[in-house]
């Protein structure tokens, strides 16, 4: 099997290049797998969990987030408010493939994939999509 090149700006994962990227998701080894592959493609990531990602919102070090929408109660909601309150760009993603999330909230996967990161990377930066 061929590694894939993530220097290949043909990828669509290469949007993040430069990106600080909140990464808000109860999966560690999820989240940190995502966090590798998007740090190899230039990006800066923050993580947190629900009760402080609030608290690291700020429009001056975060570019966009990536919100599990499985986290509990209300948390993806209330962080959803704050992002959308500074304007700063956010999917909803699940790391469950059987969580049936609603296309309204996003309905991306978040997995070590690239292909589903390049997903990801469209809908966040792609100037198609705004």
């Amino acid at each position: 099997m061929a590694k894939k090149d993530l220097n290949n700006h043909a990828f669509p994962i290469n949007l993040f290049a430069g990106k600080r990227i909140l990464i808000v998701e109860e999966d560690y080894f999820v989240a940190d797998e995502a966090r590798r592959l998007l740090e190899a493609a230039g990006a800066r990531i923050t993580g947190a969990t629900a009760p402080f990602a609030i608290g690291m919102i700020d429009p001056e070090i975060t570019d966009a987030a990536i919100l599990d929408i499985r986290l509990d109660g209300e948390a993806a909601f209330l962080i959803a408010d704050r992002l959308y309150s500074f304007r700063i760009p956010f999917v909803f993603a699940t790391s469950h493939v059987d969580a049936g999330v609603k296309d309204s909230f996003g309905g991306f996967h978040l997995c070590g994939d690239l292909h589903a990161l390049g997903d990801i990377a469209l809908a966040l930066f792609s100037t198609k999509h705004h």
